[in-house]
């Protein structure tokens, strides 16, 4: 079984995922993915350089992912090739670690889960929400950008209450752990219920 587990930015997907992890799911992280699909060497890497120039390569080979942000996430356009680029890899990438893992229940961790299309591929979709300011906060202490580049980011996606109409399930993660844990329980007792009955 497929989970797609999305929220705005720093709302707690991680967080949320984790206390998955801990029932027994796999957790498919797409900002991991997404850094292998484009690592030095790859296809991916290449049709980038190519799209968006030598400048997106740092010395050591790697993708300056701050810079490559900084040029795409000021244009619509550039957002779209980027996307298009890295979505349909980062997707095939989530689907093999699937298909080698037959009869488990997968959380497919990604920001973009409505925006990337990736939520027709999933059985079920999880939004997480939390207050704007928290989101804010906790993305400036986690990421060290300004509120400003998180602000400039949530533009390219599609605001919360839209996701939560899409989603089969939301978690509130603007209070106590624990309290999040127990919706995270909740929500796991029902998927291993429609697991079983397949």
């Amino acid at each position: 079984m497929k989970v797609g587990v999305t929220g705005i930015f720093a709302s707690g997907k991680g967080t949320v995922c984790g206390m998955f992890e801990e029932l027994g799911a796999i957790v498919i992280d797409t900002d991991i993915l997404a850094r292998d699909v484009v690592a030095p060497g790859t296809g991916g890497l290449q049709k980038l350089v190519e799209k968006f120039g030598d400048d997106i390569v740092s010395e050591d080979g790697q993708l300056n992912r701050r810079y490559l942000a900084n040029v795409v996430f000021k244009d619509d356009q550039k957002v779209q090739q980027l996307n298009s680029i890295t979505h349909p890899l980062i997707l095939q990438r989530a689907m093999d670690i699937v298909e080698e893992n037959p009869g488990c229940i997968f959380m497919i961790n990604t920001p973009l889960l409505f925006e990337s299309g990736f939520d027709r591929f999933m059985d079920s979709n999880i939004v997480v929400v939390a207050e704007t300011d928290q989101v804010l906060d906790r993305g400036v202490k986690r990421d060290g950008i300004s509120r400003e580049e998180i602000q400039e980011r949530l533009k390219y996606q599609i605001s919360l209450n839209e996701k939560k109409k899409l989603a089969d399930y939301v978690i509130d993660n603007s209070g106590t752990p624990e309290n999040t844990r127990k919706q995270v329980e909740e929500i796991w007792n029902i998927l291993n219920m429609k697991s079983k009955n397949r």
